[in-house]
């Protein structure tokens, strides 16, 4: 029988006084400033310390009502003070570069995980957590008395065998905070939180910038009407998803809202409006950037320090135990609605050789963990019964001009889904004729590739490509086709792309049969180091990937708006790809729903374009079918000279030519480029 939440939540809890006590002895535990890695030992004492002082106010004050902001200000600032980019990251434990300057590499590195792992200590105490509490603990002491004869087989031992021990529980303690209605810490602060008054914020334990405190003040502001009129439209655009896909929301009753840090208004009204729908809201932490991206960064690897067969091993067996013992929960999950923002300061991150690294070997671990998780979560979550909804504001980080960016963002994420759908079927029409599309960018864009598109047997019934209007991906304006991968070749250029957050100058990627086969971009002078940034960030753990997905953008609108407050290098993925051709790397659109109907809400059409050569070997080979990622890279239109459907018969018909569509019946679309000129 499955532990329920409440059983759980009791299991983590017994262990408070053991806490307290080990607290009080790593509280009053002195480091000479002679000792080994006396350092290391100061720097995780404190964060420990800090950790315990912020809960300790939010336990005694839980609504922080009380507390002066001026206080709260210097708790959080405080806590996160290591990892400040400037006056606390060169000389944190946090950045590697520091620590294996202190240490070395080897044990430095390592260090530097231990330190980082122990940031979780405020969570941890919020929640009550205390098991998990214990740990970060049991690592200082069991270090400490062993700092005079370091190990390094030993020291990462001791930590693995402390984020091993417990994990069975830990890992049912995350699936019911992730989707269980009795999980309500953040719930509780964005829904009953006085919203007035900006101490509300400090109950989350993240850090807060200023973008953060003068978004909760921006949307304080902002007109009700508004506000609602987004939190209605997102939320029947959720709906929407289901409706056109023929799924059935109502047979869920969960759904995850994921905002942004300060824009708890809308959130308590996207909650009321899927209340009224009958779908009950889960409130995971709203996100926000943090103090230090580069942090982020430094450490995406430190499972490098664990990951062997036998972790890899535990950790799918104590995952497959707990999906199943759970599977009626996540049976009810009918999807995710995410808010995210854009517009943040350019972050090109640095790459450090000190950092940890994958072996070749667990890469290779890596993949094979990614592919049955993948498999084990997808037997309970079922994709084709669940759905999303995805939309983007931007952050008040873009700059002076952000009310009016704002404002014409709204704009955009508002266009109507129908007279796009129209339209794009005019598209699409043309594109159901092809045996390739040819997309070609303007001179000094190196982009040339042949795309080829499967062959339709009966085109009075099926279709070749997806009319996408806003429902899932907002805003509206794309029409996309997972492309066959043999015969797909060429090169794809951008000369400015953000892609997961990351910025690329010049990215260039060649294809040889629809999968990567080289690349290179201008980051760094040096060209090899271009290529492990895009190796690390883009295809690792993988060595190479397919082309899952090739799309036309339609959004114009956009296009113009972005052009006009010269934002363009800041906009999201999500709205870039509405801005031109794009092309997917990794798993297709359908990923794990390929068996699924799928007609075109337009015309009824069935999609047949929902597999390729690689996402096709779920019937034979189901563990190598899938990338578990998906990038989109967009050209947008002014880097590019035209877009052409080739014909089985070698004839040719544009799509695009000179930067306007050419199809009939689009003509609405060069609107907005002709007012750009004029």
């Amino acid at each position: 029988m499955a532990l329920q939440y409440q059983e759980i939540l009791s299991h983590l809890a017994a262990k408070k006084a053991d806490y307290q006590k080990l607290f009080t002895k790593l509280k009053d535990t002195h480091i000479p400033e002679d000792a080994a890695f006396a350092e290391f030992f100061k720097q995780y004492q404190e964060r420990i310390i800090k950790g315990h002082e912020y809960a300790n106010i939010l336990k005694e004050d839980p609504k922080l009502e009380s507390t002066p902001i001026e206080k709260l200000q210097e708790l959080n600032q405080a806590y996160f003070a290591k990892l400040h980019p400037e006056t606390g990251y060169p000389t944190s434990i946090a950045n590697p570069d520091y620590a294996t300057e202190l240490y070395g590499n080897e044990m430095g590195a390592m260090l530097s995980a231990l330190y980082t792992n122990s940031f979780g200590i405020l969570y941890r105490l919020q929640t009550d957590n205390y098991l998990s509490a214990m740990s970060l603990l049991d690592i200082f002491f069991q270090i400490w008395e062993k700092k005079d004869k370091p190990d390094y087989d030993e020291w990462v031992k001791i930590y693995r065998d402390e984020i091993e021990k417990d994990l069975s529980i830990m890992v049912r303690h995350g699936i019911y905070e992730r989707f269980s209605p009795q999980a309500r810490l953040y719930f509780d602060i964005v829904y009953n939180s006085d919203l007035s008054d900006n101490r509300y914020l400090y109950r989350y334990g993240t850090y807060l910038s200023e973008y953060d405190l003068a978004m909760a003040d921006f949307m304080r502001e902002y007109p009700q009407e508004d506000i609602e009129h987004l939190a209605e439209f997102f939320v029947q655009s959720w709906i929407d998803g289901f409706v056109r896909a023929q799924k059935d929301y109502r047979k869920k009753k969960y759904a995850n809202i994921m905002i942004p840090v300060g824009m708890e208004a809308l959130g308590r009204l996207m909650i009321d409006k899927l209340e009224e729908r009958g779908i009950q809201a889960l409130m995971p932490m709203p996100h926000a950037n943090g103090i230090n991206r580069q942090f982020g960064y430094d450490h995406r690897y430190d499972s490098a320090l664990t990951l062997d067969r036998e972790s890899l091993e535990n950790s799918l067996k104590v995952y497959g135990e707990a999906y199943e013992e759970l599977q009626e929960l996540l049976a009810l999950q009918a999807g995710p609605l995410y808010l995210e923002l854009f517009g943040e300061q350019p972050f090109s991150p640095e790459s450090k050789s000190s950092t940890l690294k994958l072996s070749d070997e667990q890469q290779g671990l890596l993949r094979e963990r990614s592919a049955k998780l993948g498999e084990i979560i997808n037997r309970y979550y079922k994709q084709d019964e669940s759905s999303f909804s995805i939309i983007s504001l931007p952050s008040l980080e873009i700059g002076e001009k952000f009310p009016e960016i704002f404002a014409d963002t709204m704009k955009i994420n508002l266009l109507d889904s129908n007279t796009y759908a129209r339209i794009q079927q005019n598209i699409i029409d043309v594109l159901d004729t092809a045996d390739f599309v040819h997309v070609k960018g303007k001179a000094g864009n190196d982009t040339d590739i042949m795309v080829k598109m499967h062959k339709l047997g009966d085109p009075e019934k099926e279709t070749l490509f997806e009319n996408c209007v806003a429902d899932v991906n907002i805003p509206v304006g794309e029409v996309f086709t997972s492309p066959v991968l043999k015969d797909t070749n060429g090169t794809l250029h951008v000369e400015d792309i953000y892609l997961e957050g990351l910025r690329y100058f010049n990215l260039k990627i060649t294809f040889e049969d629809g999968w990567v086969k080289d690349y290179s971009c201008t980051n760094y002078a040096d060209m090899e180091e271009g290529k492990k940034y895009i190796h690390e960030n883009l295809l690792l753990p993988h060595e190479t990937l397919p082309i899952g997905e090739f799309a036309i953008g339609t959004n114009t609108t956009a296009y113009q708006i972005a052009k006009k407050h010269d934002i363009m290098h800041l906009l999201p993925i999500l709205i870039i790809e509405k801005m031109g051709p794009h092309f997917a790397i990794g798993d297709t659109c359908y990923s794990h729903e390929e068996d699924a109907p799928h007609p075109s809400f337009y015309n009824g059409k069935e999609m047949i374009a929902v597999d390729n050569e690689k996402s096709i070997l779920r019937k034979t080979d189901p563990l190598n079918a899938y990338c578990m990622a998906h990038t989109d890279i967009t050209l947008p239109y002014e880097m590019l000279e035209f877009i052409s459907v080739i014909k089985h018969d070698g004839t040719r018909e544009d799509i695009i030519r000179d930067g306007r569509f050419v199809v009939p019946g689009t003509d609405e679309l060069n609107i907005p480029l002709d007012e750009m000129e004029a």
